[in-house]
Order: C-alpha cells, then sequence, then structure tokens
C-alpha cells in the first residue's frame, strides 16, 4: 500500500467543515463495518473509487481498504481547525467562499468550524492557534462608545 499522502489528496481537500470532517469520519467507520459502498453516502461513495481508481488500489482487498482508511483517519486528525463565529448561517457557496480564501492565504489542511451567533451583529470573530479576534460589528459599536462616549451623552442631555 502507498504511503503517500499525496492519494488522499482529493478526499481531503473536499471538506471544507468540521461538520463535513466528522460526517465523512463516521461513514468511513459506517463502509469499514458494512464492507459496501450502499453503507454510505452516493457522494462518499464516488469520491472513495475514484480515489482508489485514480491511485490503482484495490477496494476489494481487505488489507488495502484497511490501512488506506486507517491512514486517512489519521490524516483528518491532523487537519488544522478556524473557529469562525458569524451572525448568520452560511450558504454552501459562502462557505466554499471562506474556505477557497484560507486556501490562498495559508494553503491546503486548515478547515472551518463555523458557530452562529446573533450577538456579534455582523462580521466574524476569528480563532485559531489560540488567537481571538474580533471583527464584529459588535465590537467596533462598543469601540466607539466606549472612546466617544463623553460626546454621546452630550448630545443626549
Amino acid at each position: 500500500m502507498k504511503k503517500n499522502v499525496l492519494i488522499y489528496f482529493d478526499l481531503i481537500t473536499s471538506l471544507r467543515t468540521t461538520q463535513e470532517v466528522a460526517s465523512f469520519a463516521s461513514e468511513i467507520d459506517t463502509f469499514m463495518l458494512e464492507n459496501t459502498l450502499d453503507s454510505i453516502s452516493e457522494d462518499s461513495a464516488r469520491k472513495i473509487m475514484q480515489a482508489f481508481s485514480k491511485n490503482n488500489l484495490d477496494i476489494n482487498n481487505k488489507n488495502t481498504v484497511v490501512s488506506f482508511f486507517k491512514t486517512l483517519k489519521e490524516l483528518l486528525k491532523k487537519l488544522k481547525v478556524i473557529k469562525l463565529v458569524l451572525a448568520f448561517d452560511p450558504t454552501r457557496k459562502t462557505i466554499e467562499n471562506i474556505h477557497n480564501f484560507v486556501k490562498n492565504i495559508a494553503g491546503i489542511g486548515y478547515i472551518l468550524d463555523i458557530e452562529i451567533s446573533e450577538d456579534v451583529l455582523g462580521g466574524a470573530v476569528i480563532i485559531f492557534n489560540g488567537k481571538y479576534y474580533d471583527f464584529t460589528l459588535k465590537k467596533s459599536i462598543e469601540d466607539t462608545f466606549g472612546t466617544k462616549n463623553k460626546e454621546i451623552l452630550g448630545f443626549m442631555q
């Protein structure tokens, strides 16, 4: 079995969010138990078949399949997570655009953990590598009121 991680490239780069990774990992477990592609989603089955075909791997060889998925699951655990807190539930296209932006800036190997919180009002909170970046409308308003509160209070009186 090839140990070259490039054989997993298409599978890994198709995943954009922690939710997609968890779902795909669950499908891998299901496939390993059921030992049939019919037990997982059509999209995942197609991607797996493409990876095996592209890399001349025998999907009927149990050792090859076990080794392939064991390595794939280890690689999935190594993906770096960028947490985003947004005020809205992003569409698939928005998630794809954000992920593509990250990929263009930082490269591959990053996935998004998206949380929706109306408290941010707009913009986003980004948490990555233990650092917290607040680019929200809420923070902007709070900062403005914090620095201009005497002026604002003066207008109100």
